[in-house]
């Protein structure tokens, strides 16, 4: 517990709420205390504590917060749910998985046992990187922090990789070919057609690597990417998944909902279509089900009231243009007067 509250990223992310620092200061603080960690600590021991934390914060926290919402206000929470009442995960069709039986605690037991499990074998890589092989290691685990130009093009390749192995995996190794992998895919996430933030990370083992893991780590270790910038990227798509797969029908942002709406869609479709979060590949392939990417930007936009706020901003600026104009015509002509 001490390993993980003396991860800087987590007191980078807190201390603006409690500290009035300017931005510089946080800035030092932040580096001293990440030198120190790296400096005091086994890079393999600083990446598994920061993975873990960050899956904490970004996937279990919510999750569960989501999870007593909708347990202990059930009459309110459907009302916010896509699939009304079935999206209830300990009363509707999420309570229990398919034929078998399985309750939603135990999906609960699974999905943390996948990211135990993804952790293990990120620690496994890296002691096959450094110990066996005697290379470098999969991620930077350095002193150096990375520039703001570097972590933000790093985290939208990685973004736009992540879309497209996790289409071409998902597609055709977990649903068009049938093997194995797509079998217990199908027999395990799949048997959940109302999901909940917590099915996020169901699924059996071996297809869970292939569906969720691979698809964002690499990406990473391609590129070698820093572990902050990883972190980043992790905690971006993981609270990506977390907010997604809610089952809730209004989920913020214009990109987030429809995202949830192609997720929520596949899931109630059992596989069928929107093979990837984002819906580029799908736009592109002609599997979109629901409407493609294009439509529920439009959708989502019109939900928010974009057009409606921007023609207003535009309206009010040019009132505001106008009013200006005439004080300055006012002002010139008294001037002239004088």
């Amino acid at each position: 517990m001490d390993a993980l509250l003396s991860v800087p990223v987590l007191g980078y992310f807190l201390m603006p709420g409690l500290t009035t620092y300017s931005t510089s200061l946080n800035l030092l603080f932040f580096y001293m205390t990440w030198s120190t960690l790296v400096l005091s600590q086994p890079p393999l021991k600083v990446e598994v504590v920061a993975v873990l934390g960050t899956r904490l914060l970004f996937f279990l926290v919510p999750s569960l917060f989501f999870l007593l919402f909708d347990s202990i206000i059930p009459s309110l929470s459907v009302s916010f749910k896509t699939q009304g009442a079935d999206g209830l995960p300990t009363r509707g069709r999420g309570a229990t998985r398919g034929g078998n039986g399985t309750q939603w605690y135990q999906i609960i037991g699974v999905s943390l046992l996948n990211i135990l499990l993804s952790v293990a074998i990120q620690a496994g890589v890296e002691l096959l990187f450094t110990e066996v092989f005697h290379i470098r290691s999969a991620l930077k685990v350095t002193t150096t922090l990375p520039m703001p130009w570097s972590i933000a093009k790093d985290v939208l390749r990685g973004l736009l990789l992540r879309e497209v192995i996790q289409y071409y995996f998902h597609r055709f190794l977990l649903h068009e070919n049938s093997n194995i992998l797509s079998r217990l895919h199908n027999s395990w996430f799949h048997s959940v057609t109302a999901p909940y933030s917590f099915v996020a990370h169901y699924d059996h083992p071996a297809s869970y690597i292939f569906f969720r893991f691979l698809p964002t780590y690499l990406p990473s270790i391609i590129f070698r990417v820093h572990l902050l910038t990883y972190l980043l990227l992790l905690a971006i798509i993981t609270f990506e998944e977390t907010l997604t797969l809610s089952g809730y029908a209004s989920v913020p942002g214009i990109i987030l909902g429809g995202i949830a709406r192609r997720q929520d869609l596949h899931s109630e479709g059992r596989g069928r279509g929107n093979f990837a979060p984002w819906g580029l590949l799908d736009w592109i392939h002609g599997t979109s089900v629901g409407g493609d990417v294009l439509d529920d930007m439009k959708d989502e936009a019109e939900k928010h009231q974009v057009k409606e706020r921007g023609g207003k901003a535009l309206q009010n600026a040019k009132q505001n243009g106008k009013e200006g104009l005439r004080g300055w015509n006012a002002r010139r002509k008294s001037s002239k007067k004088a």
